[in-house]
């Protein structure tokens, strides 16, 4: 986390953190200091669960409403969801209107598929969708690839390779990237920092927040 925090703050940028509802019992302080370092804070499930495919619809809508809860508690307003998994299961946008969310990050079952670019949605419930495609998040690349693990010079080129398509076609690209991931390696990191100067210094890219995104609209 504190190499992501040092990142973003060297290239002045502001990022959502998606936390599960669990960290805001045991871990407020470090949330306090990603939002105090002006980035977003979002809700990511309560401790990860395989939220799609374990939980039931009462099960997650429990879930939205502790977790949401434990955020709020601990002094901090979620802007937006993103699905422990992706995956975004039933009842998920109904709760997440009823608890006042602007934003969802998730993805149905069978979308998301590498070297698509998806585009920002409005969603039942008046929430606006930011979804993603595997291939831009680093899990994926570095542990997930059917073709292999990549190192992190290849992770870089393939991101601004996707960077460029969707300029090129006008899309959204939502890169994912995990403290336990990226931020424990230096060469990953480096990959990181590159892939970012690329997108903040092209003339077609804006990079935002999740929770700017809803004014493109």
């Amino acid at each position: 986390m504190p190499a992501f925090l040092k990142l973003f703050a060297e290239l002045r940028l502001r990022a959502t953190f998606f936390v599960e509802g669990w960290n805001a019992l045991h871990h407020p302080e470090v949330i306090e200091r990603i939002a105090s370092a002006g980035h977003e804070i979002g809700l990511h499930g309560w401790v990860h669960e395989r939220w799609a495919e374990d939980l039931d619809d009462r099960a997650r809508e429990q879930l939205l409403w502790d977790g949401t809860a434990a955020l709020r508690l601990a002094g901090f307003t979620p802007v937006a969801f993103r699905a422990p998994g992706g995956y975004r299961g039933g009842r998920t946008l109904e709760v997440l209107s009823e608890l006042g969310y602007r934003i969802d990050s998730s993805i149905d079952a069978g979308t998301g598929m590498p070297g698509t670019t998806p585009e920002i949605m409005l969603l039942p419930g008046g929430l606006v969708g930011v979804p993603w495609t595997w291939d831009m998040i680093d899990f994926w690349q570095y542990e997930m690839r059917p073709d292999g693990a990549q190192k992190p010079g290849q992770v870089a080129e393939d991101w601004m390779g996707l960077l460029e398509a969707a300029a090129e076609r006008g899309g959204l690209v939502t890169l994912i990237v995990h403290p336990f991931v990226t931020g424990v390696d230096v060469e990953r990191m480096a990959a990181l920092r590159r892939v970012l100067e690329h997108a903040i210094e092209h003339p077609r890219i804006d990079v935002l927040s999740a929770g700017q995104v809803p004014a493109l609209l």
